[in-house]
């Protein structure tokens, strides 16, 4: 390696570390609150950071021999390519996540998604018995390709190629928007792989990752007025966009639940205003884990929330109600807060063909208050068994 090309390794990758970082420290000072979402995105921040730091340390020892030199090259390199694939794999899960919100979701596709990771880890590991399939170490600690290297390409290819088809797949379903920037990632990823890959020796294929995610988050930040914070939730300007999109897709057939939370002004005044803002946190929470792939949950206004679901099967609207009830029970048998969560819930069907969303509303909202009537009503009948036993 000669050192032109050595200068050059090492302010390229390290202009993707400094990046990194800077992302890093950002994000910090800007994010009070953690979902899931945010977590992956910065797990494949510090992938990217350390990926940086392996692509130099790679260089640096290629074609030096010192004593377990080839061990070293052989761990450092095959880090680097199970790396590259992990980050893909992560892009992925948090592209799903990004779109609906949903940490069952995620853990459900994660698992389909993690097969192809799962071949490049073993093919890596095989590999470091020296049989060549991925890479070579010489005797002289130099690095040379192997015969099935295009498989990790490959892999990484998939993991591009599907976070597209989510977004695109998703726009049309009917209850999403396309917000996720995607192509501000994907395409300076595939360009930096295939230079790379082309071109040995000329290493931006993770630096090209450290631009894509500072275009990512630069270009998501200007869009997050679609998310409800405290909740984790769509807010309802997200939901105005859906219903407005609704009028030209005449083709879904879209239910409605709109849910209001049983007592949650009595929370804010007993337990206080912290309080009631963590149980819209566990709200958000319990909503997100209820719903079926098909649907997205809206924090609508205060402690009133809406899930749309793409469907033409009342039966899979009454399963999301009872998912809703059940969890909420769970919470409350496994939580210790001094508050309860219980919801009052009714739901409608949209007529896309007339486009009403006014009535559309009015019904989820007249059903939902028939539910807390029958709530208020079962709460004092009880009261009034309670005294009466008193008083036996």
């Amino acid at each position: 390696m000669n050192p032109v090309n050595m200068a050059e390794i090492l302010i390229v990758n390290g202009i993707g570390i400094i990046l990194m970082a800077f992302l890093l420290l950002t994000r910090i000072e800007n994010i009070e609150k953690r979902f899931a979402g945010d977590i992956i995105f910065d797990t494949m921040i510090w992938m990217t950071i350390i990926g940086c730091s392996l692509e130099i340390l790679t260089f640096v020892i290629d074609g030096k021999a010192f004593p377990l030199s080839r061990v070293l090259s052989y761990l450092v390199n095959s880090l680097c390519f199970i790396g590259t694939c992990s980050v893909g794999f992560l892009w992925c899960l948090y592209v799903d996540f990004r779109i609906f919100n949903n940490s069952g979701r995620v853990c459900r596709r994660a698992k389909f998604l993690a097969l192809p990771l799962i071949l490049d880890i073993v093919l890596n590991i095989v590999n470091l018995s020296g049989c060549g399939i991925i890479f070579t170490v010489s005797e002289e600690n130099v690095y040379q390709r192997g015969s099935l290297v295009l498989v990790v390409y490959v892999v990484l290819f998939f993991y591009f190629i599907y976070s597209i088809w989510l977004v695109e797949n998703s726009r049309k379903s009917g209850i999403h928007i396309s917000f996720l920037p995607v192509y501000y990632f994907v395409i300076p990823c595939m360009v930096g792989t295939v230079v790379q890959g082309v071109c040995y020796g000329i290493t931006v294929g993770w630096t090209s990752v450290a631009i894509a995610f500072l275009f990512v988050y630069i270009e998501t930040q200007s869009r997050n007025a679609f998310m409800d914070e405290l909740s984790g939730l769509y807010n309802r300007r997200y939901m105005d966009c859906i219903l407005s999109q609704m009028k030209q897709n005449t083709r879904n057939v879209i239910y409605g639940l709109m849910i209001d939370v049983n007592n949650f002004k009595n929370i804010n005044d007993v337990y206080g205003h912290s309080k009631g803002d963590d149980a819209i946190r566990n709200i958000g929470r319990i909503l997100m884990n209820s719903v079926p792939d098909n649907g997205t949950v809206i924090r609508y206004a205060g402690d009133e929330f809406i899930i749309l679901l793409r469907t033409d099967d009342e039966k899979t609207v009454r399963d999301t109600i009872q998912r809703v009830e059940k969890n909420a029970e769970t919470f409350n048998d496994l939580h210790t807060e001094p508050y309860v969560i219980s919801f009052a819930i009714g739901y409608s069907r949209l007529d896309v063909s007339s486009g009403d969303v006014e009535k559309f509303l009015s019904a989820m909202d007249e059903k939902m208050y028939e539910a807390k009537r029958r709530h208020y009503q079962e709460v004092a009948v009880d009261r009034r068994k309670n005294r009466n036993n008193d008083k036996i």
